[in-house]
């Protein structure tokens, strides 16, 4: 069974983008140790799930970019969660409208690598209500924006989670590796 992990880059505030989407506090942040982890990252995954705002940020950028990471990005499935689009563009991507329980269920039982959701907080905020979510991957910033988009919403129970590795990278940017308490299967990290 594939496991699937949310990955997350937050302010030390807590925050995901600053007032009016504002992102620019993350293209600050340079980071070969993050270069090394997100080559190793994208060979190991089988695929992203992304909502709808991330879907169109990384479908603006990645089709034309160069690098490293541009082909797998590419050429990974992109299953994209959206009850507002009416289709999707960018190389190999599927759009789902239906139950996103049922579908996430069912690709997370198919035989493969594990799945990344990127960003996506109100996708992965039902995610985490359906207990669909095996680990979360959170990159602390060290800025302090003072407003913006929280990483969390609100939720209507506790979830525990589980540290399973922290490390600092040379930005600053501390690397938090948790498993969902509610799973009971072996990290990877």
């Amino acid at each position: 069974m594939r496991r699937l992990f949310w990955q997350m880059s937050v302010t030390l505030d807590g925050f995901i983008e600053g007032p009016d989407r504002d992102l620019k506090h993350t293209a600050e942040v340079s980071d070969p140790d993050f270069d090394r982890y997100a080559g190793e990252m994208l060979n190991s995954i089988g695929g992203m799930l992304l909502g709808r705002v991330t879907y169109e940020l990384f479908a603006k950028y990645w089709p034309s970019a160069t690098g490293p990471d541009s082909d797998r990005m590419n050429e990974l499935p992109k299953i994209v969660f959206s009850r507002t689009l009416a289709k999707v563009d960018w190389n190999n991507s599927r759009l789902v409208e239906g139950n996103v329980k049922d579908e996430v269920t069912r690709l997370k039982q198919l035989p493969g690598k594990d799945l990344a959701l990127f960003g996506s907080a109100n996708l992965a905020a039902t995610l985490m209500q359906l207990s669909l979510i095996d680990e979360y991957r959170i990159f602390v910033t060290p800025i302090v924006l003072g407003s913006g988009t929280p990483m969390f919403q609100p939720t209507a129970s506790t979830i525990p989670l589980k540290l399973l590795k922290a490390t600092t990278w040379s930005s600053g940017v501390v690397a938090h590796w948790y498993r969902s308490a509610t799973h009971s299967s072996s990290s990877r990290a």
